[in-house]
């Protein structure tokens, strides 16, 4: 049965280190939802294209589908928001929230997030796939983050914060994508 806590996801933020490489501040995570977390299926769901990206091979949950609603509800909650402020010491705002499908040939050119993000948290959803990648401000791929069933990282969209996907080689790279302001 799908069951997020909002236990599992503070302890996965308060036990996981804050790091900072190169100016780059990240938390990565294991296990994100917890040990007995399973994912539904996404068959038979409405899929939407995203924004500015309606050209590339990447999905986004319908935001009227009640799966999308319910994590919504859970990234709002002032327990989640509040590890997260700790850890990152800044004040954050639940903003949005989307599961993301990508399929082969999807890629993301380095990049920073929007100035309105402050920071982002993306959950791997399904395995052996590309991860997000972290560069320096030249271009120069520094870290890659591995694909893994719940797993992922919670990036402060800052100066260094430059990341991006390289193309991916096979359908169904699944993602949960929190924003914070």
């Amino acid at each position: 049965m799908f069951n997020l806590s909002t236990q599992e996801v503070v302890l996965s933020i308060e036990k996981s280190p804050l790091r900072i490489v190169h100016g780059t501040i990240y938390q990565e995570y294991q296990d994100f939802f917890g040990k007995e977390f399973s994912f539904p299926t996404l068959e038979n769901r409405k899929f939407s294209k995203l924004e500015f990206q309606e050209n590339k091979p990447r999905r986004r949950l319908d935001y009227n589908d009640d799966l999308i609603k319910r994590i919504k509800i859970l990234f709002m909650n002032t327990n989640i928001t509040r590890a997260l402020e700790n850890k990152f010491n800044t004040p954050l705002k639940f903003d949005s929230a989307d599961v993301w499908i990508d399929d082969k040939g999807y890629k993301l050119p380095p990049h920073r997030d929007d100035d309105r993000t402050k920071l982002a948290l993306q959950i791997y959803l399904s395995d052996n796939n590309e991860g997000t990648s972290l560069y320096d401000n030249d271009g120069t791929m520094r870290y890659t983050f591995p694909f893994k069933f719940n797993s992922g990282y919670a990036l402060y969209n800052g100066m260094y914060s430059t990341h991006g996907v390289e193309e991916i080689e096979k359908d169904g790279r699944t993602s949960l994508y929190v924003r914070y302001s």
